[in-house]
Parts: C-alpha cells; structure tokens; sequence
C-alpha cells in the first residue's frame, strides 16, 4: 500500500512532530513472541484439499505489496516495477515445505483490478495464473492479499502523520468505501481467482495489525481519537475481507495478531518506518524480513495446523 502525503500545507502538524524528513521512528517490543494466532476457514468455504506437512507444495501467491514482499530488496529483476521480494512471505512459506515451488505475482500497488487487468507492465494476475495452469503448473494453494490500495489505507496513514486523521474528505471516503464498496469488490475478486484455479485451495490472508492497540499511546504522531480511527480500519479491512472470503467460498487466514508486540512505534518493530519523502516511502508500515517471516509462520499454522 502505497503513501502519498497530502497537498496542501501542514506546517503546524510538522512542528509538533519535531522532524523534518516526516520520519516516524519505529521501535521496539519489550515482550517475547508469541506464537501467532491464525483464524478458522471463513463460513462457507469450499472443501479443504487435504494437505500434509512432507507434502511437495506448488504455491501461487496473488495479490499488493502485503504478498510481494515490498520494502525487502532484493526484488526480482523480471518484474522490478512490482517489488517482488526474495524474503516475500509466500517464498519463505515455500522454504519451509521441502520441494515446494512459489510462484509470486502479487505486485506492490495492486488493487483489485489488477487481478483482471495489466498493472505495472505485467498481465493481470488471474491471466498469469490460468498460463501457469496451461503450462502444466497446477497449484496447490492460491494465497491473496487484497484491497488495502483500493481503500486508500497508504494516503489515510499519511494524512494521520502531517495533520489529522479523517479531517480530510478523503479520509472519510476511505471508511465509506470500505463499508460500502469494498466487499463487493472483493468478493468478485475472490471467486475469479476460484474460478480460475478450482482444484487449489483458495486462501484469503488478512492484512495484519500495524498499529498499537487503542489504549496504547506509544505513536506519538496519533492522538487517542486518530489511533481509534486508524485501529478501527485496520480492523474493518480484515473484518470486509473475511465476509467476502465467506460469500466466495474461499478460506480465509487472519494474520491479525502476528505482529503483537512488534507493531508500529514499538522499539523492536516488525515494521519498517513511516516515511513520506525519500526512498523509503514504499516499504513505509510494510513488515520488514521478521514481520514477514511471522505471515509466512501464520499461514503455516493454519495449513497444517492439527497435523
């Protein structure tokens, strides 16, 4: 999910956070990890493909910058554009299943048309999963990240860090958006990935929480309201993505807890920093190499989990 800094001028939110880059320090967790929490199949799902954890896996993985691996260089020179990353979760999940193949054609920016529709100079992503299919690949498992960039969550976390959290017109189309056009979207999606490969199993994972809890005050570039606001979109996202999973007949794996204790502005963050001039920009609130080997340790559990 991409930043972008809004246009007009917010010199009275920029002197209250003290730095000139707009740089927001991660920091650090002061507890051990925990083992991450994974959520049941959503309601509805198709018949599970019974897997087994010795079992030689093909993996496709489909969806933004939450599967590409954004912020992890280095990125695949055949698709520069979409940051696909070595580290990616769904390679590091391959890693862990002896003989597996990873397929990666999630791409940083992705909406949801661009499972049907070329983006960043690549073919849609539903296309380049049915030339895997005629080539012979049949995959296992189709996992899927999604929605986020069509929600505007990047730009909303960036009008939090230079003035207010949903002051902006914007803001509020972001939660409106959510409620009302997001799932629609997103159970489209769902079934057109089924569609196109119905002998996988199908996994929809949820965006992890980035942000502290609602009570917690250690981003000091959030005022309690905002962290409310924010938190409260975090949550929506997962909540949206999982009803939609439910309608699709696709499973769903929620990753929420992954990070606790490692979130934003934590002091050992699986995150990398808010950042919204300089190179960094993209990688901002994108786990870093430990939040994304905790997604790939998520799904996991999930697959085999009891076995």
């Amino acid at each position: 999910m991409q930043l972008r800094a809004p246009a007009s001028a917010r010199a009275r939110r920029l002197v209250a956070l003290g730095v000139v880059s707009l740089f927001v320090t991660i920091a650090t967790l002061l507890t051990a990890c925990q083992p991450p929490t994974v959520a049941n199949a959503a309601t509805g799902s198709s018949t599970r493909k019974p897997l087994t954890r010795d079992q030689p896996l093909t993996i496709v993985a489909l969806g933004d910058s939450y599967s590409s691996g954004e912020g992890n260089a280095p990125f695949d020179t055949d698709a520069a554009t979409c940051h696909r990353s070595a580290s990616a979760w769904p390679r590091l999940l391959g890693q862990q299943l002896t003989g597996s193949t990873v397929k990666l054609l999630a791409c940083s920016g992705a909406k949801t048309y661009s499972l049907t529709s070329a983006f960043h100079g690549q073919s849609a992503q539903i296309t380049a999963l049915k030339s895997l299919l005629s080539a012979g690949v049949h995959p296992d498992v189709v996992t899927i990240t999604i929605g986020g960039n069509d929600a505007g969550f990047g730009p909303t976390i960036a009008s939090c860090v230079v003035w207010r959290c949903f002051w902006t017109g914007h803001d509020n189309n972001s939660v409106q958006f959510v409620e009302n056009q997001l799932p629609g979207l997103l159970q489209t999606a769902y079934q057109g990935v089924k569609a196109a490969a119905p002998n996988a199993r199908i996994l929809v994972v949820g965006y992890p929480d980035i942000f502290p809890s609602r009570s917690d005050n250690t981003c000091k570039w959030m005022d309690s309201t905002e962290r409310v606001q924010l938190v409260g979109l975090n949550d929506d996202l997962d909540r949206v993505a999982k009803r939609a999973a439910g309608k699709a007949g696709v499973e769903f794996v929620s990753t929420a807890n992954t990070l606790n204790g490692h979130r934003l502005c934590t002091t050992d963050s699986w995150l990398y920093p808010v950042e919204l001039l300089g190179a960094g920009t993209t990688a901002s609130a994108h786990p870093n190499a430990q939040g994304e080997q905790a997604i790939a340790d998520a799904v996991y559990g999930y697959l085999f989990k009891g076995k």
